[in-house]
């Protein structure tokens, strides 16, 4: 093999590796419990699938008929607050999380229960959705808040609520129909909005609305559906962890279930992933309430039926949300961000911020879509902080360019315009 074929393999073997060292933001699905995980995924797509779950959650409590008709569920400096829902008195009763004993009631003196369906809170508000709408007919939708200031911390009171009233943007029949998919008996509240999960009789799915927390009337905004395979009728938000739970239970068949929505985009809660757990041995149970405790633990309520007490249930997520949280933070240090600052006059100057990057030398390439190579400057990072760089780009034409760092054998890149 002469000097001259050995040096054109060399060369090309030069020009072929980077393209093979990309590390690009591959989407797929990043959970390795599920049957289809992609151990290349960097980012979730949502497309996560799972084999069956049944799970016998323990029983915690029974509650006493006082509360028989036990709705939503609400955690609050350490106890649970629920309330009767269609026709109830306006009162929430709270409840020590051990013995399940009746700590307190709390009036609502300015609210009537018409059907209280459920309670949420944030870090300021406690709100009760007034939003149950069995027949569809219902046009005086509202939602409750009460400052949690204004809550008696351990004696019986009674409090006053601002009211938030709406309607659904794509509800145009108020007749009487069994059938229909505008009632709703779970929300959550989350950046000064509130979200609500409807329960669909007609097709099984939930809508996921948004609507502002500020008092006065207001049109649901309409975000995405789901497929629930079922009745959702609670709803909690862990925001230290991301993730959500939604209960219910399958129509006509009664047993119960719950969704656990985590890894999901922004405020669109059905586009990570979506595990479901069935608990098939609790037969004619209806769960209404669902509100996390402390970290990964939940508890959910169930209403009295014929065959069963109202009482109340323990459950985690742990065993099948943990391990991401883990698999989270390593992702992330391996994770090398570009971000263009668009603070900074892109005409002449590309201001790039590199996030947690690689500490040492390093180099900064811009290049057209084809991978033609137009600039490379050498850098050195000083530290795994935030560090920033200016590039001149002012000989390059306006368009669509690729800038991309060089770090040992790997590559990360970002598109940009000028």
């Amino acid at each position: 093999m002469n000097r001259l074929f050995c040096f054109s393999l060399i060369m090309l073997a030069f020009f072929l590796l980077p393209c093979s060292l990309v590390v690009g933001q591959q989407a797929g699905c990043t959970d390795p419990l599920a049957t289809n995980f992609d151990a290349l995924a960097m980012t979730n797509d949502g497309s996560c699938k799972y084999l069956p779950v049944i799970h016998d959650p323990a029983l915690a409590f029974e509650l006493p008929l006082v509360v028989n008709e036990t709705s939503g569920l609400g955690y609050f400096r350490n106890k649970i607050w629920t309330f009767n829902d269609s026709q109830g008195d306006a009162v929430l009763f709270a409840f020590d999380t051990l013995s399940g004993k009746m700590l307190q009631t709390m009036r609502v003196r300015n609210a009537t229960n018409v059907d209280w369906e459920e309670v949420t809170l944030d870090d300021n508000y406690l709100y009760i959705g007034d939003f149950g709408n069995n027949n569809g007919t219902r046009k005086d939708l509202c939602i409750y808040r009460i400052r949690l200031d204004q809550i008696p911390d351990q004696k019986d009171g009674a409090v006053d609520a601002e009211k938030i009233s709406f309607s659904y943007p794509d509800q145009t029949s108020f007749l009487w129909d069994k059938q229909h998919n505008f009632d709703c008996e779970a929300f959550v509240a989350l950046n000064n909005q509130l979200y609500l999960f409807t329960k669909n009789r007609g097709d099984q799915h939930s809508k996921l609305y948004r609507l502002n927390n500020s008092p006065g009337m207001q049109k649901a905004e309409l975000i995405t559906s789901f497929d629930t395979r079922g009745l959702i009728t609670g709803a909690s938000l862990n925001r230290q962890d991301k993730e959500i739970v939604l209960t219910g239970y399958v129509m006509k068949v009664w047993t119960p279930f719950v969704w656990i929505l985590f890894d999901y985009d922004g405020d669109d809660f059905f586009s990570g992933n979506k595990r479901r757990i069935d608990f098939l041995n609790l037969t004619t149970v209806q769960t209404e309430g669902v509100c996390y405790t402390t970290g990964k633990n939940l508890m959910i309520s169930a209403e009295q039926t014929s065959t069963f007490s109202a009482r109340v249930f323990r459950f985690s997520t742990a065993r099948w949300t943990e391990h991401l949280s883990q698999l989270s933070k390593k992702r992330n240090l391996r994770k090398t961000f570009i971000t263009i600052d668009d603070s900074t006059d892109a005409a002449d100057r590309l201001r790039i911020i590199l996030n947690r990057a690689p500490v040492g030398a390093a180099r900064i390439d811009i290049s057209e879509p084809s991978g033609k190579l137009l600039k490379s400057s050498a850098v050195v990072v000083p530290d795994e902080n935030e560090f920033g760089v200016e590039i001149d780009i002012s000989t390059l034409e306006p368009g669509k360019y690729l800038v991309s760092l060089i770090y040992g054998k790997k590559i990360v890149s970002q598109d940009f315009v000028k």
